[in-house]
């Protein structure tokens, strides 16, 4: 069984709050559900050696999973249209 560990969760939280800062982009203002994705990341990380986007199935298979490692290629399309992604 994988398992990340809340220190884990909470610096890869504060990075990647840093990252999208810095790129003129937010984080969702719901903590608690960033830190489930956050931590969905680094579970998809452990499991594939990646960070598959947790909102999207994928195969495993890097390659094939290049459009959905986060930040994923529908992130902008979905701000754009719904004015967040997942």
């Amino acid at each position: 069984m994988t398992t990340v560990s809340e220190k884990e969760v909470q610096a890869l939280y504060a990075k990647l709050q840093k990252d999208a800062e810095a790129s003129g982009y937010h984080l969702n203002p719901d903590r608690e559900f960033v830190l489930a994705l956050v931590e969905g990341l680094l579970l998809n990380k452990e499991r594939y050696g990646y960070m598959l986007c947790p909102c999207r199935m994928g195969e495993g298979v890097r390659e094939k999973d290049r459009d959905i490692i986060c930040p994923c290629d529908y992130r902008d399309a979905d701000l754009d249209e719904y004015g967040q992604c997942y």
